[in-house]
């Protein structure tokens, strides 16, 4: 009776253990949560093997993980939370602002020095200010891509994309040579709210303007200036020239399908994505690519970059302190340069850094170098909590002018006071 109660008893601490190991291996497991098809995955088994931490990788549709996030962080339970998060960098200004992200700073800012000016400061709120909430993963630009052969047959010389004149013109040529094979001339996208960030802020900023500006401490609208107005100008040219603006958007496929000549839109239309089972010098010698165009010799051509911040909740500092050094442990070893370098060469992704092993990219990466200038002199939109609400404003405005006939002055007048209204509240 006793031996055979020695094993019982064994078999209960033993099954003890095993309960106890596994709560530890669930405990230990990091969640981490990002919008659907980011690709964290491309380095999650480096990760773990940099950590000896498992991770968890959980995908939301894009307009699904904002909600969750806001949601779920509202109810302060580090228990429902996610150990880190991907976030729109637009939506940083609004969660800092809630308390939602934790602050960052001991843990990144030594290494945030290797990353280009604009995803620095803009991994920071207030921008620039010092106070680290995460770190821009990857970006992306925007720039003008275009057929040559399809320029070659119009008899449209491609450093005529390169200004603002030279360029309606070679899109009116181009619309009337290529009109009778179905094809367009130069793609314009009026298609969402999305359209200033392709149509109007590169011009903006090219022109010296800016979208917001401090006063007192508090953001006015600045894009109202005479450079907001020869920016809009340019849209409203364009389309009075024969420039079709179009409102349904396919995000680069219709051009992958050769259904325009000239695409001016993100990085992603010269993606493998968008041309399946290519390699990246095949692309290249398929399509060329420029800057976007600029008024006048001697202009920067600015563009404009998105893209997603890695962060940790705030929860987990203040309530969860184990998970929140786990966390912290897990993004730095994603934020490894050589663990970047996988990333942006399995995804084909735009660098936020200097710090990459630029050969092996430019294998991976069409227009590698191309991209990288343009990020390295890109400017970012400002992420306040009401950011939405001024994109929307300032698309109406575009909208009045192209689609109404409304002067661009009096359009983005209409529209700053708009602003000024949402700022104040």
């Amino acid at each position: 009776m006793r031996r055979n109660g020695g094993w019982i008893w064994r078999g209960v601490v033993a099954t003890a253990l095993l309960t106890a190991f596994s709560f530890i291996s669930v405990a230990q497991k990091v969640v981490v949560w990002e919008s659907e098809g980011y690709g964290l995955g491309a380095v999650k088994d480096r990760v773990e093997q940099l950590t000896g931490l498992q991770l968890e990788i959980r995908d939301f549709p894009y307009g699904e993980l904002r909600s969750k996030l806001e949601t779920t962080l509202l109810t302060g339970d580090p228990g429902v939370a996610p150990d880190i998060v991907m976030v729109d960098s637009i939506w940083l200004g609004e969660l800092v602002s809630g308390g939602y992200l934790a602050d960052l700073t001991q843990a990144v800012a030594g290494v945030a020095k290797d990353w280009y000016p604009a995803f620095r400061n803009g991994s920071q709120w207030p921008p620039a200010s010092g106070k680290y909430y995460g770190l821009w993963y990857d970006t992306d630009v925007r720039l003008t891509f275009y057929w040559p052969g399809l320029l070659q047959k119009a008899g449209v010389n491609p450093g005529d994309l390169l200004y603002w004149d030279t360029y309606i013109t070679a899109c009116k040529n181009l619309k009337a040579a290529l009109k009778d094979q179905g094809i367009g001339g130069c793609w314009l996208d009026m298609a969402g709210g999305w359209a200033p960030d392709f149509e109007f802020f590169p011009y903006l900023w090219q022109e010296g303007g800016k979208i917001l500006e401090k006063r007192d401490g508090k953001y006015v609208p600045a894009f109202q200036s005479e450079a907001g107005v020869r920016a809009l100008q340019f849209l409203v040219d364009r389309v009075k020239a024969g420039i079709d603006p179009q409102t349904q958007t396919f995000w680069g496929n219709d051009f992958a399908q050769k259904k325009w000549a000239v695409y001016p839109h993100g990085n992603w239309a010269a993606s493998e994505s968008r041309f399946p089972k290519t390699t990246a010098r095949e692309r290249q010698q398929r399509i060329a690519a420029l800057p976007l165009p600029v008024s006048a010799p001697g202009k920067v051509p600015v563009t404009l970059a998105g893209g997603w911040i890695m962060s940790v909740p705030a929860v987990l500092q203040s309530k969860a302190p184990d998970r929140f050094d786990r966390a912290v442990k897990v993004m730095q070893a994603f934020l490894r340069s050589d663990v970047m370098t996988d990333y942006y060469g399995a995804l084909a992704r735009v660098p936020v850094r200097a710090g990459v092993d630029r050969k092996t990219l430019s294998q991976k990466i069409e227009f590698f170098d191309f991209y990288t200038k343009l990020a390295s002199v890109a400017r970012v939109r400002p992420a306040i909590p009401q950011w939405s609400q001024v994109s929307d404003a300032i698309f109406q405005a575009m909208g009045d002018a192209v689609f109404k006939g409304v002067d661009p002055k009096v359009a983005l007048e209409k529209a700053a006071e708009q602003v000024r209204q949402i700022l104040a509240h």
